[in-house]
């Protein structure tokens, strides 16, 4: 047998130091599911070392060719630190008496992947499990909690309870309340309790129920343990504050009957938030207004420190069809934040109140104008069609939406059919004004392009202006005459458009840039990029939300760590997923034409290019085109997953993999794996290319809703003009999918034409 822990000591040494960086190369395989380069890579070496022999056990559980007995057998070997050939519980056991290493992330990790098969294997009884989990180092570390709290389980099976309370306390305060799980906590006061200490115990449960994490059963649990040791009305008859902890596990009867016997309840300040949002939660479900009212007049405080709050609470009601309940509620006690706005909307419209609806569906936008159903919503109500027959609402009223939502590209569909009505209404002078400056309020839209197309006659009869890049006014008077059409604007090409980025954006590419910082020597941080490098995200993310909360830092904070993540892990996903959501928070236009390059390359990057390349090349398409629908099916993911199953970085169903793969002659594939992903949803694109005049609008439709129901819609409402079609069209999705897949590939155009990006 051949020690690898002997074979890798340089690599542990500085793994200490630089973390996972080593073997970047080879976690970046494992991450992304790219099996095939894995298995050539073993094909020519043997593991020798800790990250080989932890990539071949994630290989073995994942890919197609993997063996299960094959990954246990690395499993025991990384962990016994020798290569084993004999996998019995007795190979097992030895864990238990041996040396233990310098516990890296990949051992760690390891170990827990063992715990797990052989606790399925029944090797070891509880006793020996409890001596397992307990040869762990207690660490900061995500697998560490697991271990705990399966540690702290295990002993509360077999009654252990000074060896709970011992396990627990001797635990470094710096970790503890990382470790301690509510499910812990609870498990730590009952041992408390069992040990004669009801005061500690009372005080750890009462601690254990405020925590926001905590799941309903571990509730049950203590209030059952409380019941047998206080008798089974004793909960009925905490203080309020302590009573209403307890709510979720209380049925509704029982809450019927306090509320009729405690009408205190509802003036009194209660202690705790989790109490007040059990106790206005259960009286908006049981419909006790004038209660929740008085308690929400009690609890101001509360109110006040969580408005989102209230508009869960409305949108219970609205879901109950009490609108005019709702409306009231989010009136008397809602603040200013977007879910306000939409609860009113929604309620007015089934009111029938069309003119308050309107009102508070536009400000519902103003503050967040990403949604894209109450965006056509907002259309409905403005551009009303029957039978191929148009009516417009009057011009002020698409003059106040406009006004109201911010100029980004997903105002592009409002603008374009304020012009339609302006044309309609015969505002010839007016229709020809806005046209010169619509691309101001729709900046990298779809729908710079659409109006284009529709008002080139009239646009074209003004002259663009010969110097774009001297002012803003110019520049966006220009990009409303070509609509930023590389083709068309060879006076933008290679500019510096510095002076007209939007405000905060080079600020935002700074951060970004300097993200990584902020990282490095972070222990916390450092840890979370580790398991984020081998695809282990869940773990990555626990740890940086748990950092955010410790520190206090704010959303967009936390989503700046995540994009540096991101860039240090080559995990693509996160770096453009949390790069898009800082841009709409801060209202930024995603626009590549106006962005600076470290937030646009970010936004929209290029990953797996030389698969990209290769497959686009063999069928002689674009390979923007490729990543146009690539970035709308898994934002990059390799591992993403839909409702209906899709799977991979081109969201490819099994079905039609299975098809695909049989014309192609490739076997024992996932499609999961990128190689294999974008080989069959490069070729399964080209066809519908083909099918479709090579055109990507039409292809994108017939990829996402099916190339049977393009035809039926194109039998149905198509009269030769494509983007009338498109507004048409009656499935939603695939509207809205072409609009993202198109804009996509402009973007991706743009970035190469504009910027050589």
């Amino acid at each position: 047998m051949r020690f690898f822990w002997l074979a890798s000591r340089i690599l542990l040494v500085s793994f200490a130091v630089t973390s996972l960086s080593a073997q970047e190369d080879l976690y970046y395989l494992v991450k992304s599911h790219q099996w095939d380069r894995l298995e050539s890579h073993f094909q020519r070496i043997s593991p020798t070392k800790e990250s080989e022999v932890y990539s071949l056990i994630e290989y073995h559980e994942k890919a197609p060719n993997g063996n299960k007995e094959t990954r246990f057998r690395y499993l025991i070997s990384l962990v016994r630190g020798v290569f084993v050939s004999d996998t019995s519980s007795e190979e097992v056991k030895k864990i238990l008496t041996q040396t233990m290493p310098f516990q890296t992330t990949l051992f760690r990790l390891t170990y827990w992947k063992l715990y797990s098969e052989i606790s399925q294997k029944n090797y070891l009884n509880t006793d020996e499990k409890i001596q397992f989990l307990s040869r762990l180092n207690w660490e900061e570390d995500p697998i560490c909690r697991k271990a705990f709290d399966e540690l702290i389980r295990l002993l509360a099976i077999e009654n252990k309870w000074q060896d709970i309370v011992e396990k627990t306390e001797s635990l470094p305060d710096s970790v503890k309340y990382y470790l301690v799980t509510p499910d812990s906590q609870y498990r730590y006061g009952k041992a408390k309790l069992m040990l004669g200490d009801e005061k500690k115990a009372i005080e750890e449960w009462t601690h254990c129920l405020q925590r926001d994490t905590i799941q309903e059963y571990t509730v049950q649990y203590i209030a059952a343990d409380w019941g047998k040791w206080k008798g089974n009305g004793n909960i009925h008859q905490l203080p309020a504050s302590e009573l209403t902890l307890f709510f979720p596990a209380i049925n509704v009867a029982d809450k019927e009957a306090i509320f009729r016997s405690r009408p205190e309840l509802f003036s009194s300040r209660l202690q705790f938030f989790q109490g007040y949002k059990h106790l206005t939660l259960q009286l908006v479900k049981l419909d006790r207004t004038d209660d929740l009212y008085r308690t929400l007049r009690t609890n101001r405080n509360y109110v006040d420190l969580d408005p989102g709050w209230i508009g869960q609470l409305a949108d219970i009601l609205y879901q109950q069809n009490k609108f005019a309940k709702a409306i009231d509620l989010v009136k008397s006690f809602g603040g200013k934040d977007p879910g306000t706005y939409r609860i009113l909307a929604a309620s007015y419209d089934r009111l029938g109140e069309k003119n308050l609806y309107f009102e508070n569906l536009v400000l519902y936008l103003g503050k967040y104008p990403f949604n894209l159903f109450y965006q056509d919503r907002l259309l409905d109500s403005l551009v009303i069609r029957d039978k191929g027959s148009i009516q417009y609402a009057p011009i002020s009223k698409f003059e106040k939406a406009l006004a109201e939502i911010p100029n980004l590209p997903v105002k592009g569909r409002l603008v374009y059919w304020y012009l339609r009505a302006l044309d309609s209404a015969g505002e010839k002078e007016r229709l020809k004004k806005e046209l010169k400056r619509y691309y101001l309020f729709c900046p990298g839209s779809y729908y710079t392009r659409v109006i284009r197309e529709e008002f080139i006659t009239l646009i074209k009869e003004e002259r663009a202006p010969d110097n774009p890049a001297y002012n803003k006014e110019n520049l966006y008077e220009y990009l409303s005459h070509t609509a930023g059409i590389p083709e068309e604007s060879p006076n933008l090409l290679g500019k510096n458009l510095g002076f007209a980025f939007p405000k905060g954006s080079y600020e935002l590419g700074v951060r970004l840039s300097n993200a990584a910082s902020k990282i490095q020597g972070n222990k916390t941080l450092s840890l979370a990029t580790d398991y984020f490098r081998v695809g282990e995200d869940s773990l990555g993310l626990s740890l940086v939300h748990h950092y955010a909360l410790k520190e206090k830092l704010s959303e967009e904070e936390k989503e700046e760590i995540l994009v540096g993540i991101g860039d240090q892990s080559k995990n693509t996903y996160y770096t453009a997923f949390y790069t898009r959501s800082l841009l709409k928070r801060y209202m930024i236009p995603d626009d590549p034409i106006l962005l600076p390059p470290q937030v646009s390359m970010r936004i929209f990057p290029r990953p797996h290019r030389d698969l990209v390349k290769k497959y686009a090349d063999e069928n002689s398409i674009s390979e923007d085109m490729v990543y146009a629908l690539m970035r709308q099916e898994s934002f990059f993911k390799e591992t993403a997953t839909s409702r209906s199953n899709a799977r991979g970085l081109m969201q490819i169903m099994p079905a039609t993999g299975k098809e695909l793969a049989q014309r192609m002659g490739v076997t024992n594939y996932s499609l999961y794996t990128p190689n294999v992903s974008i080989r069959l949803g490069t070729k399964f694109l080209a066809y519908l290319l083909k099918s479709n005049e090579n055109q990507l609008r039409w292809a994108s439709i017939a990829y996402n809703g099916g190339p049977g129901n393009l035809r039926k819609w194109k039998k149905q409402v198509y009269n030769g003009d494509f983007n009338h079609f498109l507004e048409d069209l009656p499935y939603k999705e695939s509207r809205d999918y072409c609009r993202i897949v198109v804009s996509n590939y402009y973007a991706y155009d743009i970035l190469k034409k504009y910027h050589k990006l």
